[in-house]
């Protein structure tokens, strides 16, 4: 498809370029109990890829992918697997996350799925999208006011939260998810979700002290093993998504619960070894039959 290329603009066949990495539906799929990716928005219906889109040339997808390559083999594989929580990270994990980010907002932009903004964080969000696509192009030498922030999660072993939704460790642990959010009045933010990394990419942030330990620095840093300290509003955004991702999962028709059902009898050692099944675990070992709707 020849078309004109979403960051640098240029006229050249386009590549169908992934919103959220590749890599990251490939792992999903590779730790599950059933080979398949099923998303929350479409509980009754199995995949095998993320959201993929004409965007992109070949020099702009490999620029991307160069990113990717090191976020993936220096942190996200690591942190999935338990082997460390924390990593130095060079100038390519703010470059990483300024392209999801980018992508992310700029997937929302084009399917007008921002009902909820106002006019004054529409104004924002262009100027989020141009700031970002000039860093990446290395026409600024940061991202400005529009920081990235990431947050490394681990399982749940034990909570204070009164009201702690009993499938948390199934979604810090096995959920990709993104949203545009608006907070408030006017102030919004990008919110990605790839497996224990949620990335967070300011629109309108009025007060990101509120943000301790989490921000992305521009030449390098350390990921993990710190203090982190993040605004109330935001923790309690995570919580609504674990139990609005439990909602859903409660629609999942008869016809394909028992699809997943004999799919893991089909291959116990798989089902029993997953991620899925561990994350599953470590909900029961907080909530007990509590961990799971009356009809799973």
């Amino acid at each position: 498809m020849r078309g004109s290329c979403r960051l640098c603009n240029n006229t050249a066949e386009l590549r169908e370029s992934h919103i959220v990495p590749s890599f990251v539906f490939k792992w999903l799929k590779e730790t599950s109990g059933t080979g398949f990716i099923r998303f929350g928005h479409t509980p009754n219906q199995r995949t095998q890829d993320g959201l993929k889109l004409y965007w992109l040339c070949d020099d702009c997808e490999g620029l991307l992918s160069s990113w990717e390559t090191e976020f993936a083999n220096n942190i996200f594989h690591p942190m999935n697997k338990g082997e460390k929580s924390s990593s130095s990270y060079g100038p390519w994990l703010l470059k990483f996350a300024v392209s999801v980010s980018w992508r992310v907002l700029n997937s929302f932009v084009e399917s007008q799925d921002l009902p909820h903004f106002s006019g004054g964080l529409l104004e924002k969000t262009n100027m989020a999208l141009s700031r970002w696509k000039e860093f990446l192009l290395d026409q600024s030498p940061h991202p400005a006011q529009f920081e990235q922030h990431m947050l490394p999660l681990d399982r749940l072993d034990r909570f204070t939260y009164p009201d702690m939704p009993s499938n948390i460790n199934r979604y810090i642990l096995r959920t990709v998810d993104i949203d545009a959010v608006k907070v408030g009045n006017a102030n919004g933010f990008v919110y990605s979700k790839i497996g224990r990394i949620v990335l967070v990419g300011f629109i309108d942030m009025p007060y990101p002290r509120q943000w301790k330990g989490t921000k992305l620095h521009v030449k390098s840093g350390l990921l993990g093993s710190k203090h982190y300290s993040l605004p109330a509003e935001f923790g309690e955004y995570f919580m609504n998504k674990a139990r609005r991702l439990a909602e859903l999962n409660k629609s999942m028709s008869p016809k394909q619960k028992q699809k997943i059902e004999d799919t893991y009898r089909k291959d116990l050692d798989r089902a029993i070894s997953s991620e899925t099944l561990k994350a599953m675990g470590h909900d029961v070992a907080l909530f007990g039959k509590n961990a799971f709707a009356k009809d799973e």
